[in-house]
């Protein structure tokens, strides 16, 4: 055996172990907003709640209570991600998914039909991609 072989032999468990990383700990990736186990900041900010009247063909007009929010995308790892926002209204049992409004940004609105004045209303908010969804924040508004 040659020398720079041997040398080469006896070098590369060192050049091995400078590669080497820790054992990666799922338990402790709590920074993403996206994952169920984040533990960060709130994601979902209240901007409040107003009622629109819109018009329905062969109904007439109908009143409706919108509850306004936003996401912080600044808390997201990947700014560009996309998502939507899975609504859960504590006070009807309903779930569904809704998009940005407009498409793009990051304010979103629920639209309730049955509005109380003075009841407040309430809303689970998940973010969800791909299938899954996050961690669920409540957001309560007054109308």
């Amino acid at each position: 055996m040659n020398r720079s072989t041997l040398a080469l032999l006896m070098a590369l468990p060192l050049l091995l172990a400078g590669c080497y990383k820790d054992d990666l700990d799922p338990g402790k990736l709590t920074n993403n907003p996206f994952d169920p186990g984040y533990v960060g900041e709130n994601v979902f900010v209240s901007e409040g709640t107003y009622t629109e009247t819109v018009f329905i063909p062969g109904v007439g007009n109908v009143v409706r209570q919108v509850i306004a929010f936003r996401v912080r995308r600044d808390l997201f790892l990947n700014p560009s991600a996309s998502y939507a926002v899975q609504v859960h209204d504590l006070q009807n049992g309903q779930t569904t998914v809704i998009n940005a409004d407009p498409p793009g940004g990051d304010a979103f609105k629920y639209y309730k039909q049955n509005l109380v004045q003075g009841s407040p209303v309430c809303l689970e908010l998940r973010l969800t991609n791909n299938f899954s969804v996050a961690r669920a924040e409540t957001i309560c508004v007054t109308l």
